[in-house]
């Protein structure tokens, strides 16, 4: 999460919400997991 600054953002919002680091870790995957399959569903390259 640190080298994506995107995703650091993510993490930072749920993590100032008050979700506990692991819950914020696994959005954040599952974030990563869901854009990827839509760059590989689309054909395109990472943007």
């Amino acid at each position: 999460m640190v080298r994506n600054p995107d995703m650091k953002v993510v993490c930072e919002r749920l993590r100032g919400r008050g979700k506990c680091h692991r819950v914020a870790v696994t959005a954040v995957m599952r974030k990563l997991n869901v854009t990827a399959n839509a760059l590989l569903r689309d054909r395109r390259g990472q943007t």
